[in-house]
């Protein structure tokens, strides 16, 4: 009979902040990244040592196996028997490309890597069993802005009127020094760009010279020994709890500040609780506390597990 095998890598996590390159997830099973629209999975044999037989969880050394193919198995693709088989690169890697519009009907973000071809159909009882359960840091992708006359991102340099080109640049296009060139106005130079909702950090380069936004007094310290300027978009969130009318007090708590329980109170309305919360671009947990107990959303079908098995709901910002 022919042995197959299992491996589980499990749980996205977004932070709203964007950098001046592509950041790549590293853990020791296994890594991802964003790239503009696709999810970019990758599968590295030299991460591993062990894989376990789904028959009988027999545990077996990397080293004995020869693996003939990896695939994707997760919520987003309905834990599909063949799964989305990646790409080999070489000897020791596997790839898989899948556009972000290929996840938006996920329940949550559950994955595997399945090894030769089988499946486990438990996830998340195998991961509290076997420890594996993990976060998985994966910053905001860099996006390729639009320049537009109008757009939800506004950039202002004020005077340096005989200047021959402005340029505007940074982490939302990988701080290319040519593709955004600024529109010579009557107070200066401006530039509309539409971009997902995040932090980003920005320069412009006026006639080859970089500088920060000298109109802008949020600024960051970086490796130049210079400052990047810091543009941050957020778009407003409803948060609702329908019913507990008989409740004192409900919070919001979750990843976005840093799980107070009390720093965030909701508003009493006629059918329950509720509040607009500006978030960043990406995914965010986050739980209701109900008089003191906390609970997740029930109107809302994503979860996720954390370390410690508890379960938290999912809100993916587009």
């Amino acid at each position: 009979m022919k042995n197959t095998y299992w491996l589980c890598l499990f749980f996205l996590v977004l932070p709203a902040t964007a950098s001046a390159q592509v950041d790549t997830t590293k853990s020791p099973y296994g890594t991802y990244r964003f790239e503009g629209e696709d999810v970019v999975f990758e599968f590295d044999v030299r991460k591993y040592e062990k894989a376990v037989r789904a028959s009988d969880s027999t545990a077996v050394d990397f080293a004995d196996l020869k693996i003939l193919s990896v695939a994707v198995q997760g919520d987003f693709n309905k834990w599909s028997e063949k799964g989305w088989k990646m790409k080999r690169l070489d000897t020791y890697r596997f790839e898989l490309r899948k556009p972000t519009r290929a996840f938006k009907d996920a329940p949550n973000w559950q994955f595997k890597f399945v090894i030769n071809g089988t499946y486990f159909t438990d996830p998340q009882t195998a991961l509290r069993q076997k420890g594996m359960l993990g976060w998985y840091d994966l910053q905001n992708p860099n996006v390729a802005p639009v320049a537009k006359d109008t757009g939800n991102a506004a950039f202002f340099l004020k005077g340096f009127k005989s200047a021959k080109k402005v340029v505007l640049t940074g982490s939302f296009n990988n701080w290319d020094e040519h593709a955004l060139e600024m529109k010579p106005t009557a107070e200066g130079w401006s530039a509309h760009l539409t971009l997902l909702p995040a932090d980003y950090e920005y320069k412009f380069i006026v006639d080859s010279v970089w500088m920060h936004d000298p109109g802008n007094p949020e600024k960051r310290y970086n490796e130049y020994y210079t400052f990047n300027s810091v543009l941050r978009l957020a778009k407003t969130i409803h948060f609702e709890l329908k019913g507990f009318s008989d409740a004192q007090k409900v919070h919001l708590a979750g990843n976005f500040n840093n799980w107070d329980p009390t720093g965030i109170t909701m508003s009493r309305i006629t059918n329950g609780w509720s509040i607009d919360l500006p978030l960043g671009h990406g995914k965010h947990l986050y739980k209701f506390i109900v008089d003191g107990n906390w609970m997740t959303d029930p109107a809302n079908p994503r979860t996720e597990l954390d370390l410690e098995g508890n379960t938290n709901s999912v809100i993916l910002v587009r």
